[in-house]
């Protein structure tokens, strides 16, 4: 199938009994992410109709906030649970230039470290950092009013 969301759910579909009754020692981590590689999910993020739609939406905000900036004033951007990097990587190219500091979080190491790989291009303003958003972002480093 050339649908993101069609070929996950073939993949995934035969084997939700197992997961969902813990069976045959099936885990979702091991569907969604066959070996570790976020192969299987990024096309749903990244290049599905809705993952394309969510994501220029949020590009065409970053880029109305853009506008609105003072000369010489550059954005601060946290992006909570931000996994795969679908959306950074169309928020990305947009703010490269305007962007003081993009922190890419996520509750999995994982997801971070694939992106700081993914997207070196960016270091100069990237940041990577784990947080839990159910949990107190000032007790994991992130300062009240900074973003």
């Amino acid at each position: 199938s050339d649908w993101p969301e069609a070929v996950l759910a073939e993949r995934c579909g035969p084997a939700l009994r197992d997961v969902l009754t813990g069976n045959n020692g099936v885990t979702y981590q091991n569907l969604l992410f066959p070996g570790g590689s976020l192969d299987l999910v990024l096309p749903v993020y990244e290049t599905s109709i809705a993952g394309t739609y969510y994501n220029r939406c949020v590009e065409a905000a970053v880029e109305a906030i853009k506008g609105q900036l003072a000369p010489g004033q550059l954005l601060s951007i946290v992006e909570i649970g931000a996994g795969t990097g679908g959306t950074a990587s169309t928020i990305l190219p947009a703010v490269d230039g305007a962007c003081a500091k993009y922190a890419f979080t996520d509750v999995s190491e994982i997801f971070l470290v694939q992106a700081k790989a993914r997207f070196k291009e960016y270091a100069h303003f990237m940041w990577y950092a784990l947080l839990n958003i159910d949990a107190d972002p000032r007790l994991q480093g992130f300062a009240s009013h900074s973003y």
